[in-house]
């Protein structure tokens, strides 16, 4: 029960402003049973992506993500061999730090460029948290803060569906799949569908002006997230 909550409450974030799913599922989810990370989440969360990328179906969306696929591969592959040799303490501590210094400029009321340069660059960066930290959103959502609710979720859910993809692949590729796996992500499975149904109550009411505040509250909420399990 407590899984399916959690993974439910994930969902219910991920499909009202494009990200957060593993902010709010992951901790809960390991801490009840190891074995529900990476493979069982990345697997509902693909499945997850895939059904509110059908329900958001922005202009022009997967052309935006282009330049955000593009950065994030090498960068996850990079956060995949670089976590294999740096303190990842020391790693998640300083992309916690970064993290929230980015939502304060935000707040101040400076915001990067939004343009093919920083797509890129916010691609990259959420591929490398993601394998690094387990939390990829923030970078791609800070970056469009500013955009509509529609928007901002057409965009941001096919950049995460992509991942997902990328991510399940490298993993299936080294043999880290197991039929065991996938029986966990079926126990997650309704959860996932039932935050699906519930997203558009609340995406409809953060619509009325309340979106970029979403996103910096997730977003500072990752941060928080990841430094306080560097430090425990």
């Amino acid at each position: 029960m407590t899984a399916t909550l959690a993974i439910c409450a994930g969902a219910i974030v991920q499909g009202s402003i494009g990200f957060g799913l593993n902010l709010l599922s992951a901790p809960i989810l390991v801490l009840i049973d190891p074995h529900f990370a990476p493979v069982p989440v990345i697997a509902v969360s693909l499945v997850l992506n895939a059904l509110l990328v059908q329900r958001n179906r922005g202009h022009r969306s997967w052309h935006a993500m282009r330049w955000p696929m593009v950065g994030a591969v090498p960068a996850m592959v990079a956060g995949a061999a670089v976590v294999a040799v740096i303190d990842q303490r020391a790693l998640s501590i300083g992309f916690a730090v970064l993290l929230l210094a980015a939502v304060a400029l935000s707040l101040s009321g400076l915001r990067p460029a939004h343009n093919d340069r920083n797509l890129g660059l916010a691609g990259a960066a959420s591929g490398f948290m993601g394998t690094t930290t387990g939390v990829g959103g923030p970078p791609m959502g800070l970056l469009f803060q500013d955009h509509q609710g529609p928007e901002l979720r057409a965009s941001l859910l096919r950049f995460f569906l992509f991942t997902s993809v990328v991510s399940l692949s490298l993993l299936f590729a080294f043999g880290e799949v197991h039929r065991r796996d996938m029986g966990l992500a079926l126990v997650l499975l309704p959860g996932a569908l039932s935050g699906y149904l519930v997203a558009p109550r609340l995406s409809r009411r953060l619509d009325r002006g309340y979106v970029r505040h979403a996103v910096l509250a997730v977003s500072a909420a990752s941060a928080v997230v990841v430094l306080i399990r560097a430090l425990a």
